[in-house]
């Protein structure tokens, strides 16, 4: 039956293409790996917690230096006034900032001598991670009844960072499903340049008198201006959803815009290395579907072990997604993400410059 023979046909042609089909049984394996080793078994979390101290008394001493470090998921840094804190909390530096007001020794020996006590704490969080602030609220308060021995919950004045906005869940998701948008960039601009290759396109452009990083600047421009009108499609449904930008769009824009030029050369690396199309189309996707993972593009990358994190930040997506929730969600101003651009415009400086000289060489070969 025709069917049958056709059936075979396809077999043998998927089957000729051993790297294509490698990548096709490799890809789900390799998915499986990442998740399990991001989100399975016992990751050990770590938050920095700033603390003031304005107590300073003997009480207060113990349970800063003593008490709160010996809690596993806390690194304690300590600071001189509460407008200090807040500012590094604001700049990222920290997770939350601790305030213990003064009277605070004295209302815990109270409870101690099982007198009757009012013990305050101060803490202000950053409220852009839904999952870690709750975390880090909840771990405070059971660590404070269990050094002043109460059963009840202590009093724990909490304040956000961005007091004028209330963040959501969408606010928090939707730069990552942006970023995770402008990933899929990748395969597409790979796509355009494997299938002139396929077609003879390039082959005959390679008889006119152009140079490998016109090749490059042409597709690469077109693929701008579709990036270009997919951040703001992507910012439009993000606010029609109820994201609520509290800082500048221009800023989040370049974010965005860098992270869209990081894609493309990317696409255009794996382009001028695979030799069809189907080796570029998987390739594309192993690579862009766990560098999704390791940026925290649909979670948060705290949650993550150690050794995931470093291996996410070595990438510019981890960046973007993190300089662009400071951005919408804090209303961070460029000094606050001036690290993570100079990072996003390297990174597509190396990845641009390094396409055009894989092209170049493949013109040759």
């Amino acid at each position: 039956m025709r069917f049958v023979s056709l059936a075979i046909r396809n077999a043998k042609e998927t089957c000729r293409d051993p790297l294509a089909l490698g990548f096709l049984i490799a890809f789900p394996l390799l998915f499986m790996l990442l998740f399990g080793a991001a989100l399975g078994g016992n990751s050990s979390l770590s938050y920095t917690i700033g603390v003031v101290d304005q107590d300073k008394t003997e009480v207060s001493g113990q349970f800063i230096n003593q008490v709160l470090p010996g809690v596993a998921i806390f690194k304690i840094a300590p600071f001189e006034s509460a407008d200090e804190a807040t500012e590094a909390l604001k700049n990222a530096n920290i997770k939350a900032a601790l305030v213990i007001p003064a009277g605070f020794g004295d209302e815990v020996t109270k409870n101690w001598q099982q007198q009757q006590s009012n013990i305050i704490l101060e803490l202000v969080y950053d409220e852009s991670d839904l999952t870690v602030s709750s975390q880090i609220v909840s771990t405070i308060n059971a660590t404070i009844r269990d050094f002043a021995r109460v059963n009840i919950p202590v009093t724990i004045n909490t304040s956000h960072i961005n007091v004028e906005t209330e963040v959501s869940q969408i606010d928090f998701i939707a730069p990552g499903i942006i970023i995770f948008g402008l990933l899929i960039m990748v395969p597409t601009s790979a796509r355009i340049m494997v299938r002139d290759k396929e077609t003879g396109f390039m082959a005959r452009l390679l008889a006119t008198p152009t140079y490998p990083w016109e090749f490059i600047a042409g597709y690469s421009a077109s693929m701008l201006i579709v990036a270009i009108f997919q951040i703001i499609i992507f910012i439009l449904l993000g606010i029609a959803f109820g994201m609520t930008v509290v800082g500048n769009m221009a800023l989040a824009f370049l974010i965005f815009f860098l992270t869209a030029v990081c894609s493309i050369s990317i696409g255009m690396i794996v382009a001028a290395l695979a030799k069809s199309e189907n080796q570029a189309e998987p390739l594309c996707w192993i690579i862009s579907m766990p560098l999704a993972v390791l940026s925290g593009v649909w979670f948060s990358q705290e949650i993550m072990p150690g050794y995931i994190q470093f291996l996410g930040n070595i990438f510019p997506y981890s960046h973007a997604v993190s300089a662009a929730r400071m951005v919408i969600i804090r209303g961070a101003e460029f000094s606050a993400v001036s690290g993570s651009i100079v990072f996003l415009a390297c990174w597509a400086v190396i990845a641009f410059s390094l396409g055009i000289i894989l092209f170049r060489y493949k013109m040759r070969a």
